[in-house]
């Protein structure tokens, strides 16, 4: 993913046009398909075109400076790419394919309609690096809605949800630029491995966080802890986590930024199937982590909770957390395997981020919340007001489908007399008062009819 830029979606009827402008001005095209508005496209940009060339001697006849292709040429999977960089020299990239995550794709094979050939982007990433190319630039196209067999309202929560599980599902296509080069293979998980990350400038908050995850019972454990400090610094604050047994240092000094968008680029190098982000100043009990991971080695479930102090609420309510502000990322653990291609980012220059991660989390991913005593104590308290959240999602509102089991849920009695008394009590002290002792008489005469029933059956 290293170097690639992420551009804003295009309609599918902006393809051709998406296509040519990443193509360029005045460059020898080798158009794998036979497009003839594409081909006027290109050419209005000053592009000597070949068409559908018929072979392998005509493609290194014509030199070409661009190769743009389409699905055709992922039809065979990695085949397809095979020799291709040997065949065009130098010459870039532009292919455009099918997203096999997208949700009309998921849809369609849902309900069980046909489907057209898809790939997934991690695939095609992985084949194009095998042939010596770097992507350096990516689109997402989207094509007109196509209404399903299914309700509206059920279509629409569904596609919600794939958009939650993999923000790429609204993507119809994809649109990737290659250039000749070599790029490093993206960090693979490490199952069973603990990642702790550590952001901080505060030499004195930094070092009581580092010492506090090298105390950890959990292991194997992998530290990155990243500043803004100099090396010398960063060095002499890290030492005590240098050799210890089961723990591997990772230390990134000089890094700018803000602390979330360091957060972001420290999980993109983390190699842990389990990982916490922490913030300078915050301290874990030794425990912290090794509850934390048990709880998802014991269960099916994608993130565990530390208890909170005072306790939220139980069984997990994601209002109350939010309510009690108790939606700090080191408060919790998250394993990679188990999100998916869920975004495990924060909104880096909100002050709600925290919060909405929190419930985005919540809204796809029961969690498991650890018993017993709070094991994450933090000076931190982030804005994480409900409706603030409410507001900053609604684009992409939290709804998702619910079970047939919540729906059936009773609702809790309400006392009538004790609500009224309760209201009247805010709004009017005296009257609930009389109110109250009226209450009282009709119980006390209650309850002496049904001694004197009693009393006469006897």
């Amino acid at each position: 993913m290293s170097g690639a830029k992420s551009q804003a979606a295009q309609t599918v009827g902006d393809l051709r046009t998406l296509v040519a402008r990443r193509v360029g001005i005045g460059k020898r095209v080798a158009l794998l398909a036979s497009d003839e508005a594409l081909v006027k496209s290109l050419e209005s940009n000053q592009c000597t075109v070949l068409v559908d060339p018929a072979g392998r001697q005509a493609v290194l006849d014509f030199r070409p400076e661009v190769v743009v292709a389409f699905d055709g040429l992922l039809s065979e999977g990695a085949r397809g790419l095979q020799g291709l960089r040997q065949l065009t020299g130098f010459a870039h990239l532009v292919l455009s394919f099918a997203n096999a995550a997208s949700s009309t794709a998921l849809l369609k094979a849902l309900t069980g309609h046909g489907v057209v050939t898809a790939h997934s982007e991690k695939d095609v990433r992985a084949w194009l690096r095998g042939e010596g190319f770097v992507v350096s630039s990516r689109d997402v196209v989207l094509t007109g809605h196509e209404h399903s067999s299914l309700s509206a309202d059920t279509e629409a929560a569904l596609r919600q949800l794939f958009e939650q599980l993999n923000p790429d599902a609204a993507a119809d296509r994809l649109l990737l630029v290659a250039r000749p080069g070599v790029q490093a293979s993206p960090v693979e998980f490490t199952a069973g491995l603990t990642t702790a990350i550590v952001i901080g400038d505060d030499a004195t908050a930094l070092e009581g966080t580092v010492r506090s995850v090298c105390g950890q019972l959990q292991k194997p454990l992998e530290l990155l802890v990243v500043s803004s400090l100099d090396q010398a610094k960063l060095d002499e604050i890290t030492r005590q986590a240098k050799g210890r047994a089961g723990l591997t240092l990772h230390a990134y000094a000089r890094e700018d930024g803000s602390t979330l968008a360091r957060t972001n680029r420290a999980l993109s190098r983390a190699r842990g199937q389990y990982v916490c982000c922490l913030e300078g100043g915050e301290l874990l009990d030794r425990s912290h982590l090794s509850l934390l991971v048990k709880a998802l080695e014991g269960g099916t479930v994608a993130w565990a909770i530390s208890p909170s102090s005072p306790p939220v609420s139980a069984p997990f309510g994601v209002a109350d957390w939010l309510e009690a502000g108790a939606v700090q990322r080191g408060r919790y653990v998250v394993d990679r395997q188990r999100i998916g291609a869920f975004a495990f980012q924060y909104a880096d220059g909100l002050e709600l981020a925290e919060a909405i991660f929190f419930a985005r989390m919540a809204a796809v991913f029961s969690p498991a919340v650890v018993g017993g005593l709070p094991t994450f104590d933090t000076p931190r308290k982030p804005k994480s007001d409900r409706a603030a959240v409410r507001e900053a999602l609604a684009a992409r509102a939290l709804r998702t489908l619910g079970t047939v089991n919540e729906q059936l849920v009773d609702a809790p009695r309400v006392s009538l007399g004790a609500e009224i008394e309760s209201r009247l009590e805010a709004s009017n002290p005296a009257a609930a008062r009389v109110f109250g002792q009226g209450r009282e008489l009709v119980a006390r005469v209650v309850d002496a009819a049904r001694k004197a029933r009693e009393d006469a059956e006897r």
